[in-house]
């Protein structure tokens, strides 16, 4: 068909852009419109130096020579059910498995398939002015992921068994990222980072399975799966040098700010296990009201495009299930969230964020995001 999935997708980026060169527009007119009330105006958003443009992500910005910046952030993803393109699917139309064999059953792809996925991740990031035009940022990473499994167990003439169930878990340091940041203009800021391979692409997970047989009641004999290499979404890091340019636009009128950010990330190489994982696009707008001069609320739209894997890591096996085959990897995820901003004082500042995904396309089958969340804590002096 003309009109594929790729080109609803391709629709969606490019009008995000347009978004995008919409609001820089829009607030470059009103700056026009305004230029002789400037001196009078009052920014309500900013307090200490410090922007608070959204809640839950890092916007680029100056601090001026001798700011310093220093936060925490908690921020959780959860993923529940299957999508192929659009599409919901279940499990056992993928996946089915029989007693003693670590192979698929006949005519299906996968042995098992995930249920259920979270997402945890902690944030340690520390920015510094080193004049009034460059700043420099760092970040540290430390995650928690968690995954649910089912297996669909079958007899020898394919009629079914019973399901079994179990998880997997890994946590650790994650990547170690670096920004080097510019403010080009009032408005305008670019940034150019690196990200470091500090996170473990080796997580080995032990899983073990239980369930009931369908026909007797009784429960099935216990299946351990493992030690075995854990799949790539279950992975602490990239395992390769990531390049990261971003460019942001943020305009504050009196009670009003609206912005946007665009961020593009480069993996560069291939990883010690054979892999790279897919670039990414990500794309953000938003809108920013102030209620009172220490609360903020925002809300904003983010598109998130990230490729499939490259190459494929020995020791994981593509049919043991859809989170082990690097061709049920990237697609394009379309966000909507509401945040909230409060300043305790000058230098102390909280977020919420909470927000679920509006649009899905996904190379599946593959896991589909149900909601984000992100909470944070700013320590801000100076600049």
């Amino acid at each position: 068909m003309f009109l594929t999935k790729k080109f609803f997708n391709n629709i969606i980026i490019y009008n995000a852009f347009i978004l995008i060169l919409f609001l820089i527009s829009a607030s470059v007119f009103a700056e026009e419109m305004d230029h002789s009330q400037h001196g009078n105006d009052h920014d309500m958003s900013k307090h200490g130096g410090h922007d608070t443009s959204t809640s839950a992500m890092h916007i680029h910005h100056e601090h001026g020579s001798g700011g310093f910046m220093f936060e925490y952030k908690f921020m959780s993803m959860n993923m529940k059910g299957l999508l192929d393109g659009t599409d919901s699917i279940n499990s056992n139309s993928i996946s089915a498995a029989r007693t003693g064999s670590m192979t698929p059953a006949p005519g299906f792809d996968y042995r098992m398939s995930p249920t259920k996925m979270t997402m945890n991740m902690h944030m340690l990031m520390a920015m510094y002015g080193i004049n009034e035009k460059t700043s420099i940022m760092g970040m540290l990473h430390y995650l928690d992921n968690e995954m649910d499994m089912v297996m669909h167990m079958q007899m020898a003439n394919g009629m079914p068994m019973g399901d079994m169930f179990g998880s997997m878990e890994t946590s650790g340091i994650g990547d170690t990222r670096f920004d080097v940041m510019y403010q080009a203009s009032h408005q305008l800021t670019t940034s150019l980072g690196l990200s470091l391979p500090t996170g473990s692409i080796d997580e080995k997970i032990t899983m073990t399975m239980s369930g009931t047989n369908f026909s007797t009641g009784a429960p099935m004999p216990t299946v351990i799966n493992g030690p075995m290499q854990a799949p790539y979404s279950m992975q602490l890091g990239s395992g390769t040098y990531d390049l990261i340019p971003a460019i942001t636009y943020n305009r504050n009128m009196g009670l009003w700010g609206i912005g946007s950010q665009a961020t593009y990330t480069l993996r560069l190489g291939e990883n010690d296990n054979k892999y790279t994982l897919g670039n990414q696009l990500e794309i953000t707008a938003w809108g920013t009201y102030s209620v009172h001069p220490n609360l903020t609320l925002s809300g904003r739209i983010n598109v998130f495009d990230w490729g499939k894997i490259d190459g494929q890591s020995p020791d994981i096996n593509p049919m043991l299930s859809p989170a082990a085959d690097p061709d049920a990897t990237g697609g394009t995820r379309v966000d909507l969230l509401f945040g909230v901003s409060g300043h305790i004082n000058k230098y102390h500042m909280l977020s919420l964020e909470v927000g679920a995904p509006i649009h899905q396309d996904l190379n599946g089958p593959q896991l589909k995001t149900d909601a984000l969340y992100a909470v944070s804590y700013q320590y801000i002096y100076g600049g």
